[in-house]
C-alpha cells in the first residue's frame, strides 16, 4: 500500500468516525447531541451498542434532565433486554449523570 493510499484511508476513517461514531456492544450510552439553534438545546439519546432505544429533544438544564429521566422510565423494559456491562455518558454533565443514575436505581436498572 502506498503512503498516499494509506493517508487517504486514514482520513476516510476519521471522517466516518466523526459522522457515524462507532458504538461498542455491551455499552449503554446516554448521549446529548447539542443543537446550534435554539441555544442550550439538544437531542437526548439512549443507545445500547449501536441499537437506538430512545431519543427526544431536551434543553440542557434541569427541565431537560427531567425529560431524560422520564424517557429512561418509559423505556426501562427495553433497556433491561440489552445485556450491557458498562454505562457511558457522552456530553452529559456530572450532576445530570447523578440524576440519571438515581432514576435508574429507583426503577431497578443495573448501574
Amino acid at each position: 500500500m502506498s503512503v498516499n493510499a494509506f493517508l487517504s484511508d486514514l482520513k476516510q476513517f476519521f471522517i466516518d468516525s466523526f459522522t457515524s461514531p462507532v458504538y461498542q456492544d455491551g455499552v449503554l450510552y446516554f448521549i446529548i447531541e447539542e443543537l446550534p439553534n435554539p441555544r442550550d438545546s439538544g437531542i437526548f439519546k439512549i443507545l445500547c451498542g449501536s441499537a437506538q432505544i430512545a431519543l427526544d429533544a431536551v434543553t440542557l438544564d434541569e427541565p431537560g434532565v427531567v425529560i431524560a429521566n422520564e424517557l429512561i422510565g418509559l423505556h426501562a423494559a427495553t433497556i433491561r433486554k440489552y445485556p450491557y456491562q458498562t454505562i457511558e455518558y457522552v456530553n452529559i454533565t456530572p450532576w445530570a449523570q447523578e440524576k440519571i443514575e438515581a432514576r435508574m436505581a429507583r426503577i431497578g436498572l443495573k448501574i
